[in-house]
């Protein structure tokens, strides 16, 4: 399925979770990880259970240290 993951076009299986994304994305340490979809945050607590849908569009935060 087509969705935009930080306003880039990629595919991803169908029923795809938060965790095959991050996989896909070569994404290995969830610390420090938001992840928005639609303009709506997904809790942590729901990343196993989500889905995605066709056309999702998606945002990835990494908090990073510096000063």
């Amino acid at each position: 399925m087509h969705v935009i993951v930080n306003q880039q076009a990629m595919e991803l299986p169908d029923s795809a979770s938060v965790p095959d994304l991050l996989s896909a994305l070569q994404i290995n340490s969830i610390k420090g990880i938001a992840l928005a979809v639609n303009d709506q945050i997904v809790r942590r607590e729901h990343w196993n259970d989500f889905r995605f849908s066709s056309n999702d569009n998606i945002l990835i935060i990494k908090a990073t240290q510096g000063g």
